[in-house]
């Protein structure tokens, strides 16, 4: 993948994302997350409920994010562990008694899902989780990221978690990656691409054999693409028009059209 292209996504999904808040007269005070969105030619034969780390540049977590982890009973241990330890980054410790008994009730299970910006769970308790949380953490796309609770250094273990994005294998043909925030740089952005791609594409069984295409995406922006893989000639890459708006991006692409009729006559 060309790594130019990525970065004329990015420059256009930036400022078309600046020029709405523009319009609007306000800034956009809430901070999104920029998308890898990956299309696969085949269906995946598994799909894996851990997710899959992938390893960033720089982190996508919100420095006013607050941090929940799951662990293991009871719950109390682990909080002096973190006392000990130091960490600073966890602002809620919840065993998984007091999740079965005080969060059963759906709402009760939204409300938690809502209320922090990561969720992190001690690896020994992680297949417990999809069960009791319910759906609405994996529909926010807010699964807990398992942690080695018993690494000496808890500290970096925790580190390590925050400065990752994380990869959801399933059995269809989409794989979606978070790769920035929309407060973010576009060179600290598309460094991230850089870094993620050799690793994303590796977790993808037959790798760049069954990469159909790559856009990338904020939650309610267009699919800017970056990358496509035609099944006549090859793999070509598909160049992001230089116009950052999205009706730049429809009209670039109608020029191109008219120009190629022209030719033909």
């Amino acid at each position: 993948m060309d790594i130019r292209q990525a970065e004329k996504a990015v420059r256009a999904l930036l400022g078309h994302i600046e020029k709405k808040g523009q319009a609007k007269e306000q800034l956009m005070d809430e901070d999104q997350h920029v998308w890898l969105i990956i299309a696969t030619k085949k269906f995946s034969d598994e799909s894996k409920a851990k997710p899959q780390r992938i390893p960033l540049k720089h982190s996508i977590i919100a420095p006013d994010a607050e941090i929940c982890l799951f662990v293991k009973d009871p719950q109390r241990e682990y909080k002096r562990l973190l006392e000990q330890k130091e960490v600073k980054a966890v602002s809620k410790v919840i065993g998984v008694s007091k999740l079965r008994a005080k969060y059963k009730p759906y709402e009760a299970k939204r409300q938690l899902c809502a209320s922090y910006g990561m969720f992190l769970a001690d690896a020994r308790v992680i297949t417990l989780l999809p069960k009791l949380l319910g759906k609405s953490f994996f529909l926010k796309k807010k699964q807990p990221i398992p942690v080695d609770m018993t690494k000496g250094d808890l500290k970096r273990e925790i580190a390590k978690a925050m400065g990752s994005t994380y990869m959801h294998l399933t059995s269809g043909t989409c794989i979606a990656v978070k790769v920035g925030l929309t407060s973010q740089s576009v060179t600290e952005i598309t460094q991230n691409i850089q870094v993620a791609m050799p690793h994303i594409i590796a977790k993808i069984p037959r790798n760049w054999k069954n990469v159909q295409a790559i856009n990338l995406k904020t939650n309610d922006s267009i699919a800017l693409p970056i990358y496509n893989s035609l099944p006549d000639d090859g793999i070509s890459r598909i160049a992001v028009p230089k116009s950052k708006t999205t009706a730049a991006v429809g009209s670039d692409e109608d020029e191109e059209d008219e120009d190629e009729d022209e030719d033909d006559e």
